[in-house]
């Protein structure tokens, strides 16, 4: 028998000795449950089994199915057991239901059984019926049934305030939808009860409504996108500032739907979107009639403006057009260092160089416009000229690695690093020695930039891949090594 096969032996037997101790665990559990009296230990044996079943996958050698009908038999009695803590009882359902097949939690846990739980008013046994719920198998079992249904009501009632309630129901749709059938009951069958409930925008059903769509947007395919419930009008946006914070969750919600556009490939659902977003800019703009909205949402506007910046569409022509009409990039002081942060620093360079060549200097508190903006290599192009070797070794050490590893996310900003600064990549591998640098956020952008640099390849590093190697080795390893050759190289380069 080889290393490997003994390693892998032991490896199994204990785990099957763990899962044997946590099968043991839940007999115990379930005949405690059952006493007359329950003990006053239960909750502490609640716990431990909770804990120890993240540690498993299955329960080959018990049957769950009567620990399930205890469990049922708790929530459902007309009697609370003050002695129970009732969230951990839940906790125990949550990790057990996946555990089996789910035919076997169906003998438990009927369609009718779920659907008077959900009715029952009681939140307990509500959330548990959502657990099983969001485990169904398959995800579409239950579409034909009206459990859908009673999760949108209760979903969308103003009245239910239990957030863990709303919080199982959203991640039980989270984990449904991406079964067509759930999705179709949905937005065919309940597209008039959405649009309702939409139409309403009372403050509480109106900002679940904005989360339920910002769960299921990802999910949905160009057919079933309907833009009476997913997009929203300007009339609709204006009289979302009468609430500011409905008219936050409208702006993360936009806000999230272009990174989703984008990173998802769902181009086609751009056209719906950007009708909107100029009422945005607008009211971002103005402040005269609408101070609340910058009092209150001003940085979660400028992550928006952000994403639309990204929208590489005809040159930039559509934000082009936000830009000249409300935004105004550049006409208002305070707002420079945001603008130049947070917006695409190709739409920038295009229109904007001026800005960007004569605001951006290299100091401390420039590093998340340094971050931006390097990424665009026209743009790091344009300012290229302003990294200079003494005034940035005048920083404090932790600033000079985040410089440095910022300069080095990119390829054509590692080699202007490596080529054009000397004396900053000396800094990195001698002066701020692995053995005395203790500050944590300092090691993870000092070690950050070393790897990124190291990716690059021994032709790129030439003369810098040696030290650079050791001295990563040193960080990362403790491994002791002579430093004399890494400085002698480094001066010998400097001069």
């Amino acid at each position: 028998m080889t290393v490997a096969t003994k390693e892998r032996s032991k490896i199994e037997a204990m785990s099957d000795k763990e899962t044997n101790y946590i099968e043991d665990l839940l007999v115990q559990l379930k005949d405690e449950l059952n006493e007359d009296v329950v003990s006053g230990d239960i909750n502490a044996l609640l716990r431990k089994c909770s804990l120890n079943l993240v540690t498993i996958a299955t329960l080959p050698n018990i049957d769950v199915k009567p620990l399930l009908a205890t469990i049922k038999r708790l929530l459902t009695s007309d009697v609370s057991n003050n002695a129970l803590n009732y969230d951990y009882l839940l906790d125990i359902l949550d990790k057990l239901v996946p555990m089996i097949d789910f035919d076997e939690v169906l003998e438990v846990y009927s369609a009718e059984d779920l659907i008077k739980a959900l009715q029952s008013g009681i939140d307990p046994l509500s959330v548990a019926a959502c657990k099983i719920i969001e485990n169904s198998q398959p995800k579409g079992l239950f579409a034909t049934t009206n459990i859908v249904d009673i999760l949108l009501d209760i979903l969308f009632n103003g009245k239910v305030g239990n957030d863990n309630l709303t919080g199982s129901i959203e991640k039980a749709f989270e984990r449904l939808s991406s079964d067509e059938l759930i999705r179709r009951r949905l937005f065919d069958n309940n597209l008039p009860f959405l649009i309702n409930v939409k139409n309403k925008m009372e403050t509480v059903s109106f900002v679940r409504l904005i989360d339920f769509l910002a769960i299921e947007f990802p999910l949905i395919s160009g057919p079933e996108f309907k833009e009476a419930v997913f997009c929203f009008t300007k009339e609709e946006v204006l009289k979302s500032v009468e609430d500011i914070f409905a008219f936050i969750e409208l702006v993360n919600y936009y806000t999230r739907l272009l990174l989703d556009i984008r990173s998802q490939d769902k181009y086609w659902a751009l056209k719906h979107v950007k009708q909107t977003l100029p009422i945005f800019a607008r009211l971002f703009e103005d402040t005269e009639n609408y101070p609340d909205v910058r009092a209150f949402s001003k940085n979660r506007l400028l992550q928006l403006f952000a994403e639309i910046s990204r929208i590489d569409e005809e040159g930039f022509s559509f934000f082009q057009t936000i830009d000249k009409d409300y935004l105004k990039i550049g006409s208002e002081p305070k707002l420079v260092n945001e603008w130049l942060e947070l917006i695409n620093p190709r739409y920038l360079i295009k229109n904007h160089k001026d800005l960007v060549v004569n605001h951006f200097s290299i100091s401390g508190y420039s590093m998340e416009v340094l971050r931006n903006l390097v990424a665009d290599e026209e743009c790091f192009d344009s300012i290229r000229g302003k990294f200079n070797s003494e005034i940035i070794l005048k920083l404090p050490y932790l600033e000079q690695m985040q410089l440095v590893e910022a300069l080095t996310r990119y390829a054509y900003t590692s080699k202007f690093l490596i080529n054009e600064l000397p004396k900053v990549m000396s800094s990195l591998i001698g002066e701020g020695t692995a053995d005395t640098i203790i500050d944590l956020e300092t090691i993870h952008y000092r070690n950050s930039a070393m790897i990124n640099l190291l990716n690059m390849g021994e032709n790129d590093l030439n003369i810098w891949f040696v030290p650079l190697t050791e001295e990563y080795s040193t960080a990362v390893n403790g491994k002791k090594y002579s430093k004399g050759g890494e400085t002698k190289i480094a001066d010998d380069y400097i001069a």
